[in-house]
């Protein structure tokens, strides 16, 4: 995100991050606050600590989608994405698969923490592909399809 390149995050600083959750009906995203142990400049991630006794690694590119300056923001961003057992829509090539979301984990990737949506049927996919390769209402799949 362009905005990760004017934040700087500091060691003690509270920011707050979306993460997930088990629920009766499979795992969703929420907010949480997260406290920042150590920052490196270098690889342009910090190391923060959640709930107490939970070690993340973030990106600062992920300012804005994972990590936010205020409690609202990061309760915005976890809402807004898909639910267990709602549908959504995969573009593949030229085609548009609907999916089935049986939950949402997480993972690192590129030595930072990813929020990954679980589908019932295919691979696992990056939040980051929201808008991109994975839609959450049919036309803007079908929109995406015909580029």
């Amino acid at each position: 995100m362009e905005n990760a390149l004017k934040r700087s995050f500091k060691n003690g600083e509270l920011v707050h991050v979306v993460d997930y959750w088990g629920t009766c009906n499979g795992s969703q995203a929420f907010a949480t606050g997260a406290e920042i142990l150590r920052v490196n400049e270098r690889d342009k991630t910090f190391y923060a600590v959640l709930y107490g006794d939970t070690y993340q690694t973030y990106s600062f590119k992920d300012y804005g989608r994972l990590i936010f300056d205020t409690p609202k923001e990061a309760e915005e961003a976890a809402y807004k994405l898909p639910k267990p057992k709602t549908t959504v829509y995969q573009v593949i090539g030229k085609r548009v698969y609907k999916k089935l979301v049986t939950g949402i984990c997480g993972q690192y990737n590129d030595g930072a923490y990813d929020l990954v949506i679980e589908l019932e049927k295919g691979k696992d996919v990056s939040t980051k592909e929201i808008g991109k390769s994975l839609f959450l209402n049919e036309s803007d799949a079908r929109e995406k399809s015909k580029k």
